[in-house]
């Protein structure tokens, strides 16, 4: 590699040296800053060489997950077009071929011109299969089961590729049936690669985390323990089993694991992390008003805050460190110092365009909204947490929980501790919970004040009633199962049992009060709802009988006014006659009495 770089130095882009290199670079990542820039220049020159578009996404991936995703799929375009065009000239020789009949003169050296059929090229597994990793890593599942299947065909029909890239190949397509939730194929995925290399200590892993995701704790830890047995990845299995018996509250389990690796191996990041974690889960947190209790939680977080620092002095960009750094600040009361740690983690993984995700980062925010009583923005940080994990993690929907009960609404709290052990039903803290909180839902809803006819009073205590007895189960039941099991404070479990069976009586006769209270306000409604009735009835006769008489006046009304008209009428006829009589008094006819005097003119 030395030489090779010697090479670049006085030939720079020089294609043999490059291609040498970026075949040894990957052993030795450390080495790959120096030329990296020379295979991305050579890159941009050859964009239509797909080999060399593929070199430059192995070496990018360990350090630029979205640039070497980039170069990958430009490879991946040049290798399927170059399929494409292969399949055209095939094409194009087979149409040639069916229009040359064999009696053409010079038949023999037309079917020479034309050439035989040629291979089309297959796209390398290898490129699949690392195409694949990183669309997984960035969130597309789908695409990246379809590239391992492409990948796996390659596989079966190359009978040059090598054994242990067809393990590896396995290892990815289990990790994508875990991703797709194909669980039971998964699990059977990883066993069968277990019993071909029990060394094959990532499959162990991978079902200690199913296991863990799963909510069964110890068979997690069972898992990681055979990793621990195996050669090749001692730091990691004590790692991971170290954080197993940190889920199970088991800090002197914990610890051994960190002791176990040896002082070369405490010093290796990922060991220094779990160690920084396994000492702020050991933070006393009984009597913590106590000047002394004091001083050993200060103490605790002064030797995790060391551990960080030491990771970030070796790796400045370690998100986790940074993560963890935040968490002791925020212990140690720098809230404002605390957020600009976690803003500062949430900028870092927004640049790696989804391929570095820590959700832990938005639930230490939700913290600290939630420890200023800022509830919808705690709320706001746990969901978006939540969305990272497909709404699939137990933890964090027991976070979600915790701020609705914090905020007042048990009734959601209770909706998303159901939805936890839903995920984790084997989860006793999440059952613990779930207790205290139908405890609280019962005892605030039968202290609340309700009118006399509010509706909802008898379906809310018959919800508070049923959340109470729901509880007492929980509590006796996790009694039963005993302290090396739930690892929970007995006196304290022995309270919660004590107090939700002293409360049923009562819970059960203030229901019963509401349910006569309930009837008897029936009965006053039914009552007066039939005296409204009877008051309305009596109305509408009233009303109606008003009517009836105003319709008879009106219709007497009616007879007097065509009586009067009539006798006027017959008044008017009376006086016309009259009138008429007395004209023909004082104008008798002519003829009768022949002997009338002519009036005279003027008369």
């Amino acid at each position: 590699v030395s030489e090779l770089e010697v090479v670049l130095r006085h030939l720079p882009g020089n294609g043999d040296a490059l291609w040498l290199l970026g075949g040894l670079l990957p052993v030795l990542p450390e080495r790959v800053a120096k030329t990296l820039q020379s295979h991305r220049e050579a890159a941009s020159r050859h964009v239509n060489d797909a080999g060399l578009q593929e070199m430059l996404g192995e070496l990018l991936a360990a350090v630029e997950p979205s640039a070497a995703l980039v170069a990958f799929n430009q490879a991946l375009t040049l290798y399927r077009q170059q399929q494409q065009a292969a399949m055209e000239r095939i094409a194009d020789k087979q149409r040639r071929r069916q229009h040359v009949a064999p009696d053409t003169p010079g038949y023999d050296d037309l079917m020479q011109d034309i050439g035989d059929d040629e291979d089309v090229p297959a796209v390398p597994a290898k490129l699949l299969n690392n195409t694949a990793v990183l669309k997984y890593r960035a969130g597309d599942v789908s695409e990246a089961a379809a590239l391992m299947d492409e990948a796996t065909r390659v596989m079966m029909a190359d009978p040059g590729i090598h054994p242990m890239q067809k393990v590896t190949m396995g290892y990815n397509m289990a990790r994508l049936r875990e991703a797709t939730g194909e669980l039971t194929a998964a699990r059977e995925a990883y066993n069968e690669l277990l019993q071909q290399f029990p060394g094959y200590i990532d499959c162990s892993l991978r079902l200690s985390a199913m296991a863990k995701a799963a909510g069964d704790i110890e068979e997690a830890r069972q898992w990681a323990s055979k990793a621990t047995e195996q050669a090749g990845g001692h730091v990691d299995a004590q790692a991971m089993l170290a954080c197993l018996h940190v889920e199970r509250k088991d800090l002197a389990a914990a610890r051994e694991c960190v002791n176990a690796v040896g002082a070369e191996g405490r010093h290796d990041p990922y060991m220094l992390l779990t160690h920084a974690n396994v000492i702020l889960a050991a933070i006393p947190t009984e009597k913590i008003g106590k000047p002394e209790v004091q001083r050993s939680r200060r103490e605790f977080i002064t030797r995790a805050l060391k551990m960080y620092q030491e990771v970030l002095k070796s790796q400045p960009d370690n998100i986790y460190a940074v993560n963890g750094l935040g968490i002791c600040l925020a212990e140690l009361g720098h809230m404002s110092a605390a957020k600009q740690a976690f803003d500062e983690v949430v900028r870092a993984t927004s640049k790696t365009k989804g391929f570095v995700k820590l959700p832990e980062t938005y639930v230490n925010l939700g913290n600290i909204w939630l420890a200023r009583q800022q509830y919808n923005d705690a709320l706001k940080m746990y969901e978006h947490a939540s969305k990272l994990y497909n709404h699939k993690n137990a933890q964090i929907l027991l976070y979600i929980a915790r701020a609705q009960h914090d905020a007042g609404d048990q009734l959601a709290a209770k909706r998303y501790l159901l939805k936890a052990l839903h995920i984790a039903p084997g989860d006793i803290f999440l059952r613990f919970n779930l207790g205290f909180v139908l405890q609280e839902l019962a005892m605030k809803t039968f202290k609340r004040k309700y009118g006399p006819a509010d509706v909802n009073k008898i379906t809310d205590y018959e919800v508070a009633d049923a959340a109470l007895v729901e509880a007492a189960k929980i509590f006796k039941h996790l009694l039963t199962l005993g302290k090396q099991r739930t690892r929970l404070d007995t006196k304290k479990l022995q309270l919660h049992a004590d107090y939700c069976q002293k409360q049923l009586p009562a819970a059960a006769a203030q229901y019963q009060a509401a349910l006569e209270e309930s009837k008897l306000h029936e009965q006053q409604a039914r009552v007066t709802q039939m005296q409204l009735a009877a008051a309305d009835a009596e109305r509408k006769a009233l009303a109606k009988q008003k009517a009836i008489a105003q319709e008879a006046g009106a219709a007497r009304k009616k007879l007097e006014a065509a009586r009067v008209l009539e006798e006027s009428r017959a008044k008017v006829e009376q006086l016309r006659q009259q009138r008429a009589m007395a004209a023909m008094a004082d104008n008798p006819e002519d003829g009768k009495g022949g002997n009338k005097k002519k009036r005279k003119k003027g008369d």
